[in-house]
């Protein structure tokens, strides 16, 4: 018996314009003035920065900052998910935004220049290093005209770049996905709801 037809895709949510232009600047302008390190493995070529754990008034302002904007999607997102349920089948508890105490560890500023291969590797964001996490989060800062789409292999979608666009996902399976090669600099801030 079917009961209600629901595809990966839907499940891969974008919400437009959350952070507004002129922060996603102010955070390119003050990870190119900070110190980065470099991921070049066989995943990925990006050049990175952590929010989290940075003493510097501009990055702990920086941290509520991108906190009241991104956190109130996770109860949002979850809300929508509801609504793709069959009516008899509806979840009756709250989003486990709202239930238990959840928040960010992280917030990683990321940058990957047209020499970079982007992050082809084919992933999840689930392993024995991340039990806590249950949603991923992907703020664009900048808009890419070619390339550094995030797509999702069996989600059949992909997601453009776009400045202040927010995508969220759940961090588990069937939810593969990977990073295109960009043609110009592509800049993204990635974090996970995780219970605290």
């Amino acid at each position: 018996m079917k009961l209600h037809d629901t595809y990966l895709s839907e499940v891969i949510k974008e919400y437009k314009d959350i952070v507004p232009k002129v922060l996603c600047k102010e955070l390119i302008e003050f990870f190119e003035e900070s110190i980065t390190f470099r991921i070049d493995d066989h995943r990925k070529q990006s050049q990175e920065m952590q929010l989290m754990g940075d003493p510097r008034p501009q990055a702990v302002a920086y941290k509520q900052i991108l906190h009241d904007l991104i956190y109130p999607l996770g109860e949002k997102y979850e809300r929508e998910l509801h609504t793709l349920c069959h009516t008899d089948y509806m979840p009756a508890d709250e989003p486990m935004t709202k239930m238990f105490q959840t928040g960010f560890r992280s917030l990683q500023i990321q940058k990957y220049t047209s020499e970079d291969k982007g992050y082809p590797a084919v992933h999840i964001e689930s392993g024995p290093n991340h039990t806590q996490i249950y949603l991923a989060v992907i703020v664009f800062l900048n808009d890419v005209e070619k390339g550094g789409q995030t797509v999702f292999s069996m989600g059949g979608t992909a997601i453009q770049p776009e400045t202040g666009k927010v995508a969220i996902w759940p961090t588990g399976l069937p939810f593969y996905h990977c990073g295109r090669k960009s043609e110009s600099d592509k800049y993204i801030l990635t974090s996970w709801f995780e219970f605290l």
